[in-house]
C-alpha cells in the first residue's frame, strides 16, 4: 500500500486529502452527539448542583458548555479540518517532534478517564437495577460492577474492531435513541417531582457567595468540554471545510453536554444523595416498566462515546515510533487494557477520582488551547508545514531542541502555574479572582502570552521552529523547504 492509502491513513493519523474527506454536516453533528451523550451527563449535573439552584444551574450549565467549546474549537478545529490531520500531530508544532508525546499522554489519559467514568457508572446502574427488581442480592453488587464494567469494554472493542469507518457510522444511530431516551428520563423526572419540586430545590452544598458558585459551576463545564481536544480534532480531520465543521461540533459538543446533563442537576437537587443519578429514585418512583426504560437506556448509553474515546486514544498511540506495527484489533485492545485493570479493581473510588479527574482536564487543556490558538492565529497566521508535522529528527522544522519546544513548555508550565493557584484541582478549593474569570480561561490567557513572548525572544531570532520567516508565512507552501512533499501532504486551502 502506498502513504495515501485511505485505510492507513485513517488508522495511522497520517494528512487526509480532501478528496478522502467524506464528512458533511450532518455527519459531523452526528459524531460529535453521540460522543457528548452518555450517562456522564448525569454526574456533570449532579456536580453542578452542589453550587447552583435548577434555573441558574440550567444557564451555568448551557453558557459553561458554550465557554469551553470556544476556547478547544479555536484550538483545534482550523488546523485540524485544514490539514486533515488530528490534534496530536497539530501540537508538534508548539511541542516539538518529541514534546508531542506529552499531548498523547494526555491525550490517553483524559479519553481513558472518561471510558473508565463511563463503564463504572454504567456498571453501578445495571447493577443497582437488578437488585431492585430482586434478581440479585446487594451482597453481590461490587462484583456485578465490575464484571458488568468489563464486559463493557469488551462490547464496544467488538464494535470498533472494524475499524474507524465503522465508529463513525454506528455512533449517530446510537446518539439518536440515546437522546430519545434522555429526554424520556426528564420527562419521567419531572412527572415524579413536578416543575415546582425541580424550581424549588436548594443547592446541595454552595459556596457562601453567588460569584463563587457561578464559577464553580461554570469551571465544570469548561473544563469537561475541553476535554474534547482529542475528539475534535479526530472528527473534523474528515470534513473538507473548517467552516463547514464549525456550528455541527459547537452544537453537538457543546449543547450535547449541557442538555444531556440537565437530568443530573435536576435529579442532584430532588434527590440530595443521588449525585446526578436518577435510576434508582425513578425505579423506586415508577416500578417495573420504567425499571425496563432505564435498563434499555443504560445498555445502550455510552456505547458511542466508548467507541471515539478508544479510537481516538488509539490513533494518538499509533503515532508512536513502531507503533504502527501493530494491527487495528491489537491496538485497541492493548489501549484499553489499562480501563479493563481500574473498572475490575477500583470501581469503588468513582466519586473521589471524578473531582480530581475534572480538574486534571483543565489544567492540562486550557494552557495548551492557549498555546495553539496564540501560535496558529498570531504567530503563524493559520499556516504550517505539514511535511515537517511528520519528519522525524532535525529534518523536520519542529525539532526544536532535542524534539523539544523549551517555549512551548515554560508556557504550558506558565499556565498550569496560574489554574493551580486559582484553584487547588484536590480540594476545589478557590482564590481570588477565580469566582470572576474561572480558572481555565486565566490559565489560557497567560499560556498563550508566554508561548508569543517566548518565541519572539527567542525562537524568531535563531529561525527555529519555522519562525525565522513569520512574515512571509503565506507565501511558503506547507512542505519542507529541501524536500518534496507526497501528494497526500501537500494539503491547503
Amino acid at each position: 500500500m502506498t502513504i495515501g492509502d485511505y485505510k492507513l491513513a485513517e488508522e495511522n493519523g497520517w494528512p487526509l486529502m480532501r478528496s478522502e474527506r467524506g464528512f458533511g454536516k450532518l455527519a459531523i453533528f452526528l459524531a460529535a452527539f453521540s460522543a457528548a451523550m452518555a450517562t456522564w451527563c448525569f454526574t456533570i449535573g449532579g456536580f453542578v448542583s452542589n453550587y447552583l439552584t435548577a434555573t441558574p444551574g440550567t444557564f451555568a450549565l448551557l453558557g459553561g458548555s458554550l465557554l469551553g467549546i470556544l476556547l478547544v474549537t479555536l484550538a483545534t478545529l482550523p488546523m485540524c479540518s485544514k490539514y486533515g490531520i488530528d490534534s496530536v500531530v497539530a501540537s508538534r508544532a508548539q511541542l516539538g517532534t518529541r514534546g508531542s508525546y506529552v499531548s498523547l499522554f494526555l491525550v490517553y489519559a483524559s479519553t481513558m478517564g472518561w471510558n473508565v467514568i463511563l463503564f463504572i457508572y454504567k456498571g453501578r446502574a445495571i447493577a443497582e437495577l437488578l437488585v431492585t427488581f430482586g434478581i440479585m442480592d446487594r451482597k453481590y453488587w461490587n462484583l456485578c460492577v465490575a464484571v458488568v464494567g468489563v464486559l463493557a469494554v469488551f462490547v464496544v472493542l467488538d464494535l470498533i474492531r472494524k475499524g474507524p469507518e465503522y465508529v463513525r457510522s454506528r455512533g449517530p444511530i446510537i446518539a439518536i435513541i440515546v437522546a430519545v431516551m434522555s429526554m424520556v428520563v426528564l420527562g419521567l423526572l419531572v412527572m415524579r417531582v413536578g416543575v415546582h419540586g425541580v424550581l424549588d430545590a436548594v443547592a446541595v452544598a454552595p459556596y457562601g457567595t453567588a460569584a463563587g458558585n457561578w464559577a464553580s459551576a461554570l469551571e465544570v463545564l469548561i473544563a469537561v468540554n475541553l476535554s474534547w481536544w482529542p475528539y475534535i480534532g479526530t472528527i473534523v480531520r474528515t470534513s473538507p471545510s473548517a467552516r463547514q465543521s464549525l456550528w455541527p461540533v459547537v452544537v453537538g459538543f457543546g449543547l450535547g453536554v449541557g442538555i444531556g446533563s440537565l437530568v443530573g442537576l435536576y435529579t442532584g437537587l430532588v434527590v440530595k444523595d443521588s449525585g446526578g443519578d436518577p435510576t434508582s429514585f425513578l425505579v423506586d418512583q415508577g416500578g417495573v416498566i420504567i425499571g425496563m426504560i432505564m435498563l434499555g437506556f443504560l445498555l445502550i448509553a455510552n456505547v458511542g462515546t466508548a467507541m471515539m474515546g478508544i479510537y481516538a486514544s488509539s490513533l494518538a498511540v499509533r503515532q508512536l515510533p513502531k507503533a504502527d506495527r501493530l494491527s487495528w484489533k491489537w491496538t485497541i485492545f492493548l489501549v484499553s487494557l489499562p480501563a479493563m485493570v481500574v473498572v475490575g479493581f477500583f470501581a469503588g473510588s468513582a466519586e473521589s477520582f471524578f473531582s480530581i479527574f475534572l480538574a486534571f482536564l483543565g489544567v492540562a487543556f486550557a494552557p495548551l488551547c492557549g498555546i495553539q490558538i496564540a501560535d496558529w492565529f498570531v504567530l503563524r497566521r493559520q499556516r504550517f508545514d505539514v511535511l515537517s508535522l511528520y519528519l522525524p529528527g532535525r529534518s523536520s522544522k519542529y525539532f526544536y531542541v532535542a524534539g523539544l519546544n523549551p517555549v512551548g513548555f515554560a508556557a504550558f508550565a506558565a499556565g498550569i502555574g496560574t489554574y493551580i493557584y486559582l484553584l487547588d484541582p484536590v480540594t476545589y478549593v478557590y482564590r481570588t479572582p477565580f469566582q470572576y474569570t474561572t480558572a481555565s480561561f486565566p490559565a489560557a490567557i497567560s499560556a498563550g502570552v508566554v508561548y508569543i513572548l517566548g518565541t519572539l525572544l527567542f525562537l524568531a531570532p535563531r529561525r527555529s521552529g519555522g519562525y525565522g520567516s513569520m512574515r512571509s508565512t503565506r507565501a511558503v507552501a506547507p512542505q519542507a523547504a529541501d524536500t518534496p512533499a507526497p501528494a497526500t501532504l501537500t494539503t491547503t486551502e
